[in-house]
């Protein structure tokens, strides 16, 4: 017994150094370097958060306007096409050219139609030398008939004073035979006459119907103007009565533009003053005046709002820019509170207002804005203090 209990005692104190031993190790890896630098992590500060801005309630004047970009177009604009339809052969001019009144400004291919209309160009040329040969033929003729008739009448004539019945007689069936034959040939040269002129009429009628298959086939300029747009190219083929060009007369101008959002355009009515400033003079304030206001969908190439003015002085072009302002309501002497202070949630709308050291949520309501400052109708009092959001 007393052998085992000295072989544990051993064999504990063993153990017991060999575990002091891993210890001492342990503790002498853990120990600083010479030159070794402890770095000490940075602490985070905590953000302090920054003062909103205070506004105060103040009375005030609101002009409520909408504000556009417009476009300076003209009074008198056409869409042009062709009568027929066919394959566009070119367009002859371009976007922004200025033409003139019958300038041809596009074609059709109309094939062969040119040596046609020149063939029977010809025919009628021809024809209508026929009826002034069978004219002339007849005045000939008719002047030969009547100096044969002359002629016996002077014999006849001299012949009553001497000559005997039947050489009166003779020389009276002369003359009338000189009249018959006068008749006869004013009426053969008459029915010769009116043939040439009915093929000569004919022929007219072939050169008067190319020319307007022709014309079918070719865009002219109504009126002096600039070439607003084309719409297709050599090859493509058109239908009839099918737009393909635009022109406009630059002589009488107004302003095209697309319109407001749908929740200002109910506000606008025709004849409300517009103020107008041109990109192209931009110290020059025009007035003008609303003169069209329809949905996006009924207007006229979806352009719902028309502006027009004078301003004869200003070289300006089609397709100028200009900012528009329309005045909806103005309104005097009212309350009002900045926009960057007015808070809202969902369809609530509320201002922070500074009681003493604390702040209070107050539901507001609101009227007209000029897009800065905004009319408030109940909730809040002049001089009050609220917090931007």
């Amino acid at each position: 017994m007393t052998g085992g209990w000295m072989a544990y005692t051993k064999t504990r104190t063993t153990l017991l150094a060999f575990c002091l031993l891993l210890m001492a190790g342990s503790l002498a890896g853990c120990e600083q370097l010479p030159g070794d630098v402890l770095v000490t992590p940075t602490p985070i500060p905590t953000p302090v958060p920054l003062p909103k801005a205070v506004h105060r309630i103040e009375r005030g004047d609101i002009v409520d306007s909408v504000t556009l970009l417009g476009m300076v177009d003209s009074l008198r604009r056409v869409n042009l096409s062709f009568r027929i339809g066919g394959r566009l052969n070119a367009f002859l001019v371009e976007p922004g050219e200025l033409v003139e009144a019958g300038q041809l400004l596009a074609e059709l291919d109309v094939g062969f139609l040119p040596h046609e209309l020149a063939k029977a160009e010809k025919q009628l040329e021809i024809a209508r030398l026929r009826v002034q040969t069978a004219q002339g033929a007849k005045e000939l003729a008719l002047s030969e008939a009547q100096a044969s008739l002359d002629m016996q009448s002077l014999t006849l004539e001299q012949g009553r004073g001497g000559a005997g019945e039947a050489d009166l007689a003779r020389m009276e069936l002369a003359v009338e035979a000189a009249e018959t034959k006068l008749a006869l040939l004013a009426e053969q040269h008459d029915r010769e006459i009116a043939l040439y002129q009915a093929e000569a009429e004919l022929k007219a009628i072939d050169v008067e119907m190319l020319r307007d298959r022709i014309g079918q086939a070719q865009l002219l300029a109504p009126f002096d103007g600039v070439v607003r747009y084309t719409d297709g190219e050599a090859g493509q083929l058109v239908a009839e009565y099918a737009p393909v060009m635009g022109l406009a007369a630059p002589d009488a101008l107004e302003i095209r533009s697309s319109g407001p959002g749908e929740e200002a355009l109910p506000n606008l009515r025709i004849g409300q003053s517009v103020t107008i400033l041109f990109r192209d003079y931009p110290q020059r304030e025009v007035i003008g005046q609303l003169m069209q206001v329809s949905t996006p969908g009924a207007a006229d190439e979806g352009l719902p709002i028309r502006v027009e003015f004078a301003a004869p002085e200003l070289e300006l072009e089609i397709g100028a820019l200009a900012d528009l302002r329309i005045v909806v309501e103005r309104k005097e002497d009212i309350l009002t509170i900045p926009n960057v202070a007015i808070h809202s949630y969902f369809n609530r709308r509320y201002a922070l207002v500074k009681e003493g050291e604390s702040t209070i949520e107050v539901d507001i309501s609101l009227g007209v804005t000029d897009g800065e400052r905004t009319e408030v109708l109940a909730g809040l009092e002049e001089d009050e203090e609220v917090f931007e959001r």
